[in-house]
C-alpha cells in the first residue's frame, strides 16, 4: 500500500540540491529512493504494531521544515519560485511524507531502544572475523605531519594551577 512516487523523489531531490549542489545526480536520487523505501518499510510497521502521530506533530515538523528551507533560501517567495509552488501547497504535499517519515522513526526508535552496542562489542566483532574474509584497500593518500610541543616554563605551570585551584575552591564555597 505505500507508493513511491518519482515527484516525491524529484522533491527530495532539489531539496538536497539546495543544500549540497555539487553532489551526483544520480547517485543522490538512487540514496534517496534507498531512503524512502526503507521509511515506507518502517512505516508500514510502525501502523502495523498501532504506533501514532498526531496531526500537530505532522504540522509541526513541517513548519520547521519550512522554516529552515526559508532560511537557507533567503525568503518565503524565492522559495515559491524555487519549487514553484506555494507555502500552502509545499505543505498539504509535505503531510503525508512528513506522516510517514515520523511513523518511521517512532518504529526505529521502538526497535533500536532496547540495543546498545559499546565500542568493545565493536571491537570483539570486527576481531572475530576471519582476516582472510576482510578486503584490502590500497592506500590514496599518505599523510605526514610533524608536530612540535611548546616547553611550558614553570612559572606558567605554577600559574595555571593557581587559578584552577582557585576555581575548585569557589565551586566546593
Amino acid at each position: 500500500d505505500k507508493v513511491v512516487l518519482h515527484s516525491n523523489i524529484e522533491n527530495q531531490y532539489l531539496q538536497l540540491k539546495s543544500q549540497n549542489p555539487t553532489m551526483n545526480a544520480n547517485k543522490m536520487r538512487c540514496e534517496i529512493m534507498e531512503e524512502v523505501m526503507f521509511q515506507k518499510l518502517l512505516a508500514h510497521q510502525a501502523e502495523i504494531d498501532s504506533l501514532e502521530v498526531t496531526p500537530e506533530e505532522v504540522e509541526s515538523a513541517i513548519d520547521q521544515r519550512i522554516n529552515y528551507f526559508i532560511s537557507e533560501i533567503g525568503s518565503e517567495k524565492r522559495l515559491e519560485e524555487y519549487f514553484k509552488k506555494t507555502i500552502p501547497q509545499m505543505k498539504l504535499e509535505f503531510a503525508k511524507l512528513f506522516r510517514e517519515q515520523l511513523l518511521a522513526q517512532r518504529m526505529e526508535s521502538k526497535i533500536t531502544s532496547g540495543i546498545s552496542v559499546t565500542p568493545e562489542d565493536v571491537r570483539l566483532f570486527f576481531n572475530e572475523i576471519p582476516k582472510d574474509s576482510l578486503p584490502t584497500f590500497p592506500a590514496i593518500v599518505q599523510m605526514s605531519q610533524i608536530v612540535l610541543y611548546p616547553e611550558v616554563e614553570q612559572a606558567e605551570e605554577d600559574r595555571i594551577k593557581k587559578k584552577l585551584l582557585g576555581f575548585k575552591d569557589r565551586i566546593t564555597n
